[in-house]
């Protein structure tokens, strides 16, 4: 959704009067302690759901109970929903740092990879987040684990990621 970010999702429902558990998934939680609301995305508009109650019982999640959902068939509609806010509201980074939803389009830079490459998108699985990364001449996207060892450096001016990846994953 232009100009929002996912920021986290609800999770379950919690007891019967219509709280549920929002699990927030950045690296940081605590930014996005005290919200007063959330955005659902419904026909690729944000439409804001304002937080009645919040209450953490983990660094990452909380019971929330939104304005006007009342009752567990209400709560049970919004399980899987992804929550999101403005991009005004993400945390300034430092130069060598990213967001994920930053990098699609940029163009990729490996040594010994002399084809063009460019990140599709980052995948962000529970084991590993990898790069999907479009190979000039290949039909199938390249898959590259994200880890610090991999990240030579981060050109934001010039849309471009460096990487330093082993030849080898990139003819998987």
């Amino acid at each position: 959704m232009e100009g929002y970010f996912q920021v986290g999702y609800v999770r379950k429902k919690h007891g019967f009067k219509g709280d549920v558990v929002v699990r927030i998934t950045a690296d940081d939680p605590s930014p996005y302690d005290d919200l007063d609301a959330f955005f659902l995305e419904n026909q690729g508009k944000a439409i804001p759901i304002f937080i009645e109650t919040s209450r953490g019982v983990k660094a990452d999640e909380s019971i929330v109970r939104f304005d006007g959902i009342e009752g567990e068939a209400a709560a049970q509609a919004l399980i899987g929903s992804v929550l999101w806010l403005p991009e005004a509201l993400l945390p300034e980074l430092k130069e060598d740092q990213f967001y994920y939803h930053e990098l699609p389009g940029y163009t990729v830079v490996n040594p010994g990879i002399a084809v063009r490459m460019q990140l599709i998108r980052v995948l962000e699985y529970p084991s590993q987040d990898l790069f999907e990364i479009q190979v000039e001449g290949r039909e199938q996207a390249v898959l590259i684990p994200v880890v610090d060892a991999f990240i030579e450096r981060l050109d934001k001016p010039n849309t471009t990621l460096y990487l330093c990846a082993p030849e080898e994953l990139y003819s998987l």
